[in-house]
């Protein structure tokens, strides 16, 4: 079954990502699209798979993954086709592989490792970096086959760092350099970009913001005015170091997409915080007045209580503790790590950063919530398991110091798992079937050595839709298809009709499971990540090719990188 050839998904009920009720019917795929759609067909001369007692969907498409370096080294991105995704967006979250000068692919590689914690070997190493311009570096992805079907966003802060060289870490554009940033965005758009993607949140290891932080209004404008033309969206991350801010943002971007007749934003996230029951509420009332308004936006919502892995030497976990984070993040042994937290002036200036934060890690006593996965001494076993509060009431004096003193009793090695966000299902299925969010936000491909993101199309069915029935199986499908393809722009994807690619997915909805991902070292060089177990998915189809079978790969990379040829744009 590796060619284009004649398919019948036989036996299935049919959910057509429409968000209309399941039918029964079979399904007849032939050079690469779906040609036919009824019950009973004749077998004739195709390859009969059996899907009795199975729902047959359209693939799922995840608008916010991080693949960008990973397509190179594992092309298939395991596990996510295991969990029925045939469709990713990269690009996301002002970083990208492209446009980049030649001098200045080692800082890249430095800045996309540590936002999203990643190995910097392997992504210098494994990645050819034999393009500057956008269209070089597309060229490069047509050139290739992958598991999963690739869309790319576009860099904001590469655009500039492009036109500005370093200066775009630190001023705004002038007029001229301006008007050449969004000719480049153009160029990117013409050659198959989906959109653009900025943040103003991120920072480097230094602790600068990244260079779309520094674009001012009019840049911002010109970006949105290339976007309105050639039909691509807009994501960006606003400023999350206080909500005031962030909705000041968030209104700033909605009023870019009303004034440019409606370009799609979507903004990096809207999640329950336990600490804080107003937030959730306040974006949502936030979004509704905005789209009201005539603005096109849209939070990613994601459907896993998110738990980071913490540990001391790469974790993000620390940014707004600049004494701690420079510690993790340092590039220095362990020996000179436990000589500055021992240091009393290292000590009393990482009080004094621990008590400046008012929002995010660690404030609202985040760090009692710490759970113990990792020791570094047998004699600590017993606290696996326990949460750090317990460690808080057996010693005295600051959080701070109790940490310090926990990591180099523990020799560094100590690991925990800190959940932040999404700790109520109740609440994160309302976020999840929100007219103000999509179903996307795995982060897929990041922060490998914390967790593995892929699998979230999988803990919505099983969690919010077969346990909970919280949402119904039609409408979780339709908005992990269909809305994602037309929020994209992505023709003939995302629905199960005749002349449709033929992007599918077949499962018995009983039998899917969302496992605990695990350590595996499958990594060049034998570098570990975490990786998610598959998901139960009888058969998934990229393209009309059988992509994996029973959580089996087949090992046909039937995938390609999409562009303007791939997207709506009238």
């Amino acid at each position: 079954m590796s060619q284009r050839g004649d398919v019948l998904i036989k036996g299935g009920k049919v959910v057509d990502g429409t968000g209309a009720p399941a039918f029964a019917a079979d399904v007849r795929l032939s050079g690469g699209r779906i040609v036919e759609v009824g019950p009973d067909l004749e077998a004739a001369s195709s390859e009969v798979v059996n899907a009795e007692g199975c729902y047959v969907t359209p693939g799922f498409i995840d608008t916010h993954t991080h693949y960008d370096g990973t397509l190179f080294w594992d092309p298939s991105c395991d596990p996510i086709l295991q969990h029925g995704v045939t469709t990713i967006l990269i690009g996301n979250c002002s970083l990208g592989l492209a446009p980049v000068r030649k001098e200045n692919v080692s800082d890249l590689a430095t800045l996309f490792s540590y936002i999203e914690d990643l190995p910097k070997d392997i992504f210098e190493s494994e990645i050819p970096w034999n393009w500057e311009s956008f269209k070089d570096y597309a060229d490069e992805m047509r050139s290739r086959r992958f598991g999963v079907n690739v869309a790319a966003l576009v860099s904001h802060s590469l655009l500039r760092t492009f036109e500005l060289g370093e200066a775009a870490w630190f001023r705004a554009s002038t007029e001229k350099e301006t008007s050449r940033i969004a000719a480049h965005f153009d160029a990117a758009m013409a050659a198959g970009a989906f959109g653009v993607s900025s943040s103003r949140f991120d920072r480097n290891p230094s602790g600068n913001l990244v260079p779309s932080f520094h674009a001012d209004p009019v840049e911002i404008d010109s970006l949105f005015a290339v976007a309105a033309k050639r039909k691509g969206i807009f994501q960006v991350i606003p400023d999350m170091g206080s909500l005031d801010q962030q909705e000041k943002d968030l209104r700033e971007y909605c009023g870019y997409s009303v004034a440019h007749g409606g370009v799609p934003v979507i903004s990096n996230g809207i999640f329950q915080r336990p600490d804080d029951p107003h937030y959730h509420p306040r974006l949502i009332g936030v979004a509704k007045e905005e789209r009201a308004n005539g603005a096109n936006f849209r939070f990613l919502a994601s459907p896993r209580s998110i738990e980071l892995l913490v540990n001391f030497h790469q974790a993000m976990v620390f940014i707004y503790v600049p004494s701690w984070n420079a510690v993790v993040q340092a590039d220095m042994s362990v020996e000179e790590k436990r000589k500055r937290l021992a240091d009393p002036d290292w000590r009393a200036q990482a009080r004094v950063d621990w008590d400046a934060v008012k929002e995010g890690f660690p404030s609202g006593g985040a760090i009692h919530d710490f759970r113990v996965v990792k020791v570094g001494k047998g004699e600590y076993e017993p606290y696996v398991g326990k949460t750090f509060d317990v460690l808080l009431r057996e010693r005295e004096g600051h959080p701070s110091d109790i940490l310090a003193d926990w990591v180099l009793e523990n020799d560094f090695e100590p690991e925990f798992v800190y959940p932040f966000t999404n700790t109520d299902d109740r609440i994160v299925g309302e976020l999840l079937a929100a007219d103000e969010s999509i179903i996307s936000a795995s982060d897929a491909g990041a922060h490998i050595g914390m967790f593995d993101g892929a699998g979230d199309t999988t803990l919505v069915l099983t969690r919010h839709v077969r346990n909970r029935a919280g949402m119904t199986l039609e409408t979780a499908v339709k908005r992990m298809s269909l809305e994602q393809a037309e929020l994209l722009g992505l023709k003939d994807r995302g629905i199960i009709k005749v002349g449709a690619i033929a992007d599918i997915t077949v499962f018995d909805l009983q039998t899917l499971h969302w496992g605990v991902e695990k350590k595996v070292k499958d990594l060049p060089g034998g570098k570990g990540r975490f990786r998610r177990p598959v998901g139960g998915f009888r058969y998934t189809f990229v393209n009309g090719v059988l992509a994996q079978r029973e959580g089996e790969p087949t090992g046909e990379l039937a995938a390609r990188f999409l562009d303007g040829g791939d997207r709506v744009t009238v």
